[in-house]
């Protein structure tokens, strides 16, 4: 057995609606060994990990694993219950596990739910391997694979302060991200977005951060503005300390003039001499230091959060407590063994790390590392209370006088801070300023929060929430329209309709993406196939964006699930028998399983749009997944007279049909009928039934954002192929006959274009034809025949990209099933597409038509170019010769 990847599934998937660490792995020669086959290995396994009793898995009872392992299953499915259980050990405590089928013999997806990125890959390897030690018989050190698994969880989480901001906007149902490893965190959509790290926004100024950070200058703007703050001077050498003291008070705190969290800070210095030895101590930390004389009082942390007093914390240095029996250094490693203390800022309080600060403080208590302090008497181990050094925290939010509390409402406002922390020093914060004795020792951007979480509840308000309560109002200020489109065929003509029904209806900047690519409001950024979840990403993160149009192929729903959480309109245009046969797909059942995630997450209020025409579509109605969330539904239909589509309307269901050559609205009771369908120009003079039937979907969309009608369909009928619908049925002039462009490439498609060709003409009909080669055989030659079928030539080519097929393969396969099955049918083989297509385009004839199904559509325009292509709207009727040209298109 081996690891083949690890892949993070960050949004909505078709496994779960919550992010899944993917484990592909290959069994190789495990692949079809049940566990009751494989002597010693069940009780082996018991042996290892016994709490896998407790996992109740099919049976659904406690044993019911061990019952499945006793009968016989196989090693993804243990490995998925394996990592389960370690999850629980090391504290991660996952309950969601799949394993499925990966589309190629041996290899499975083990698929488990994760909230730490980072952890779960450890767990899962650790699974595996755990797995593979019990089939070889190898000692199972469990101890090693749960500390591997915390080591990693811990260099993975987030840190106390940018995990509540995280939970907060979640809680305030804020879509979040996480960007990198560290602790940026991008909130919302688009135009919308707003980005924060720990206690910066993207908003926080940098005019007022790199002032605060100049401690004298700090100093200067609050003495000027009445605010007491120390005496103290500023020096850049050793030299310079004797001479810099005189005029100041002992006992002395020196400190680097750039520091934060309390890094480098020296307190209770009474001397020259202990001035210079401290000075020596931190040296390398700044090029100039700063001297003043030492506040007496408590120390206390002060948070404003947009002009508003937030929290204040009172700040106790670190200190140990003696038993009578153990040193100082050893109460500090039991001091640093509380689960609350990590390294760093990693957790809610810091560890006490032994340096020369450390060691000078306990000297000047004439104490050493060494000294065992009496039963129950406080060692202090710093002067200094910051958290960063081990400091602890009591909340004195409560008691802040009035006085206090527009003071530091005073400082932030002058400092310029969104989010100000303030040190203050102070006998009694309780006290007004004067009779408190309150002096501000600085003033701090991007302030820790830790202090200010500790002891608090999860359900209990925190600072955390304050701060993205002053981001954001409410969730819709970190929205924006939301139009996703999934199914078979006509997705990328649907999403390229409603990129200008929107564009055209107010919104600034709308995103797309695409099979063809993507787009930020009228510009092309990117080419090629868009249609999955890292492009969908782009445009959302994307600031100028302000509304989202989001096509969603089949395979980036299955192996990159949603990058959003919820969308507005959801559309699902058809579900079709295509792509079987790729990563596990088995049926058609499997194909509306992977789309109807789309349907899923139509946010509560939002509208589903399904085509009434197919009954996998109309099945998601009653799909209690999708009916949970209460979204609205508005169906369309090519077919109105159909049993299903009757009995929905029947039901007050709002809709959008063709009848009689009309488009028709049922909307909230009332039914209009629009406009004509052949006035739509990608409809070719409304011969285009499956064009109709995208039509009617993007009106339905449009309704489900508020738009009119009327001025969805003025956009509709200013929408040309040839243009704004490259590569999706454009029609052209070509030499004596008529070329088609369409990117059709299954058998719904070719059925499609055949029918709409045999109502519409009697010309000639040529096809150049290639098929995809990731599909089954079945498939394949499905798609073929039908081309035999409806056309009278086939000009069969390879596509560029083989998908695991041999030169030639299928074009040779498709022949020899014509000379079987059709062995009247003109058929030819040219491999390369843009011979195939100029070849077609040399031979092609008055009254014949021939239709390119492309893969590349800059090699068939390079063929096209030679022939001075005319773009057209319409093929002329028997009875006209002249034809219908397309003015708003130049040929590209």
């Amino acid at each position: 057995m081996k690891i083949v990847s690890f892949k993070p599934i960050y949004g909505p998937n078709v496994y779960h609606h919550l992010p899944v660490m993917v484990m592909k792995v290959n069994l190789e020669e495990w692949t079809d060994k049940p566990s009751n086959e494989i002597p010693g290995f069940v009780d082996g396994l018991k042996a290892a990990l016994p709490s896998l009793y407790d996992h109740t898995c099919s049976p659904g009872i406690p044993g019911g694993f061990f019952q499945r392992l006793e009968r016989g299953t196989y090693m993804a499915h243990i490995i998925e219950h394996v990592a389960l259980e370690l999850s629980t050990m090391s504290g991660m405590d996952v309950t969601y596990g799949k394993s499925r089928y990966a589309g190629t013999p041996g290899l499975y997806d083990v698929i488990i739910r994760f909230d730490n990125e980072g952890g779960m890959v450890e767990c899962l390897r650790s699974a595996f391997n755990l797995v593979e030690d019990v089939l070889h018989g190898t000692s199972v050190d469990l101890p090693y694979f749960l500390n591997n698994i915390k080591k990693a969880h811990k260099r993975s989480a987030l840190g106390p302060s940018a995990d509540c901001l995280l939970k907060a906007a979640r809680q305030k149902k804020i879509p979040t991200k996480r960007i990198g490893s560290e602790s940026l965190i991008q909130l919302g959509y688009g135009v919308k977005q707003r980005r924060v790290q720990s206690a910066i926004t993207d908003r926080t100024s940098l005019i007022a951060a790199d002032l605060v950070q100049d401690k004298e200058m700090t100093k200067s703007l609050l003495r000027r503005a009445l605010i007491p703050v120390p005496h103290g001077v500023t020096i850049y050498d050793e030299e310079e300390i004797a001479f810099a003291i005189e005029g100041l008070s002992a006992p002395y705190v020196l400190k680097p003039f750039d520091g934060h969290h309390g890094e480098g800070v020296h307190l209770n210095l009474r001397n020259v001499e202990e001035l210079k030895q401290a000075y020596k101590n931190a040296k390398d930390l700044s090029s100039r230091f700063i001297i003043e004389e030492m506040q007496q009082g408590r120390d206390y942390r002060v948070l404003v959060i947009d002009g508003k007093f937030a929290a204040a914390a009172e700040r106790v240095p670190p200190f140990v407590i003696g038993d009578g029996q153990s040193s100082i250094s050893t109460l500090i490693e039991k001091l640093n063994g509380d689960p609350l203390r990590g390294d760093g800022h990693e957790s809610y309080l810091s560890k006490v790390v032994v340096d020369p600060i450390l060691i000078q403080y306990l000297a000047k208590q004439g104490l050493t590392l060494e000294s065992v302090p009496e039963a129950k008497k406080q060692i202090t181990l710093r002067g200094n209370a910051n958290l960063s050094s081990g400091g602890t925290a009591i909340d004195v939010t409560d008691v802040a006088s009035s006085e206090v509390r527009i003071l530091c409402e005073r400082i932030a406002r002058l400092v310029g801070l969104d989010i100000c922390g303030i040190d203050i020093i102070a006998k009694d914060i309780t006290k007004p300023i004067v009779e408190g004795g309150l002096v501000v020792i600085e003033v701090n951007a991007g302030p820790g929060l830790r202090m200010h979480l500790l002891g608090k509840k999860e359900d209990e308000p925190h600072v955390g929430s304050m701060i993205v309560d002053m981001m954001y109002k409410n969730e819709e200020e970190a929205r924006i329209p939301i139009i996703s489109v999934t199914g078979t065929n006509g997705k990328t003509t649907v999403a390229r309709l409603l990129h200008k029904i929107m564009s055209d209806n107010g919104k600034k900047c709308v995103g797309m993406t695409n099979t063809d690519g993507i787009w930020i409001g009228e510009k092309k950024i990117c080419s090629g196939d868009c249609s999955g979840p890292l492009s969908a990403d782009m445009v959302l993160s994307d600031q100028a964006v302000d509304c989202a149009v989001l096509e969603l192929a089949r395979g980036g729903l299955l192996r990159g699930g949603l990058a959003y959480d919820w969308s507005d309109v959801g559309i699902i245009t058809n579900i079709r028998a295509d792509h079987i046969g790729q990563d596990g797909i088995e049926s058609v059942e499997d194909i509306l399983w992977i789309k109807s995630l789309v349907a899923e997450r139509v946010r509560r209020g939002g509208t589903l749009v399904l085509n009434a025409d197919d009954e996998h579509c109309l099945s998601l109605i009653n799909n209690n997944r999708v009916k949970k969330h209460g979204c609205n539904i508005i169906l369309f239909s090519t077919k109105p007279d159909s049993p299903a589509f009757a009995e929905q309307l029947a039901m007050g269901r709002d809709a959008c049909w063709l009848e009689d050559g009309h488009l028709v609205m049922s909307y909230k009771g009332r039914v209009q009928s629009l406009a004509y369908a052949s006035d739509m120009p990608i409809t070719l003079g409304g011969m285009a039934e499956f064009q109709i039937s995208n039509i009617l979907a993007a009106l339905a969309a449009g309704i489900a954002m508020g738009l009119p009608a009327e001025r969805i369909l003025d956009s509709i009928q200013n929408f040309h192929p040839a243009s704004e619908n490259k590569g999706r049925l454009n029609l052209y002039r070509v030499g004596a006959g008529y070329a088609i462009l369409d990117y059709g490439h299954n058998a719904d498609a070719i059925t499609h274009v055949g029918e709409m060709l045999r109502r519409w003409t009697n010309f000639k009909k040529t096809v150049v034809l290639g098929l995809p080669g990731d599909r089954t055989t079945e498939l394949i030659l499905s798609g073929a025949r039908k081309a035999a079928e409806y056309f009278d030539k086939v000009i069969l080519r390879d596509d560029a990209d083989l998908r695991g097929r041999g030169v030639g393969e299928l074009p040779q396969l498709i022949s020899e099933m014509y000379n079987k099955d059709f062995p009247g049918l003109e058929h030819e083989i040219c491999l390369k597409e843009e011979e195939a297509v100029s070849q077609g385009l040399s031979e092609i004839q008055e009254d014949e038509i021939l239709v390119i199904l492309y893969e590349d559509i800059s090699a068939v325009m390079k063929a096209m170019r030679e022939y001075d292509p005319v773009s057209v709207l319409t093929l002329p009727q028997p009875e006209e010769r002249p034809f219908q040209e397309d003015s708003h298109v130049a040929w590209q």
